[in-house]
């Protein structure tokens, strides 16, 4: 029995000494890797978060901060940035964006709705999470806008 659990031992050992680490997320560490990470596909808000991580209700939401669920956004290589529907597939709103503080903010130009500089919380392949401060009521609260791929 005792050679069985040395051979178990031994087997288990070369699996494990064997197995790759498993790395979190893909954030680009270079301003030329943000880029290609923003425009390698258009992008949707899924959902907004205060700062600890819980959902807001989107019908609490103010209505200019509703209005990012309902498009896609573009960022092109070319700086400019669209907001198209979805639905229509026409282009709603364009403008122009910018990576700013070594690339840990990005600056959004799209109109009245969706203009402003937004810290990068996260910025992955398949998620990007930026902070936004929205007026409701004349008051002042932060946020986290969640967004994917949009395809």
């Amino acid at each position: 029995m005792k050679k069985w659990s040395v051979l178990c031992f031994v087997f288990v050992s070369i699996f494990l000494a064997n197995c790759k680490k498993v790395e979190v997320g893909d954030t680009p560490t270079t301003p030329d890797a943000t880029v290609s990470v923003l425009t390698t596909n258009p992008w949707k808000v899924t959902k907004i978060t205060d700062l600890n991580g819980n959902v807001i209700d989107k019908n609490l939401l103010p209505t200019e901060v509703k209005s990012f669920f309902e498009v896609y956004i573009y960022f092109k290589e070319d700086k400019t940035v669209r907001a198209l529907d979805p639905v229509a597939l026409t282009v709603q709103q364009g403008g122009a964006w910018d990576l700013l503080d070594n690339s840990k903010t990005l600056y959004i130009d799209l109109g009245k709705t969706f203009k402003g500089n937004y810290p990068i919380n996260k910025l992955e392949r398949a998620r990007m999470s930026l902070r936004h401060t929205a007026v409701y009521s004349g008051l002042n609260f932060d946020v986290f806008l969640e967004l994917v791929p949009a395809i």
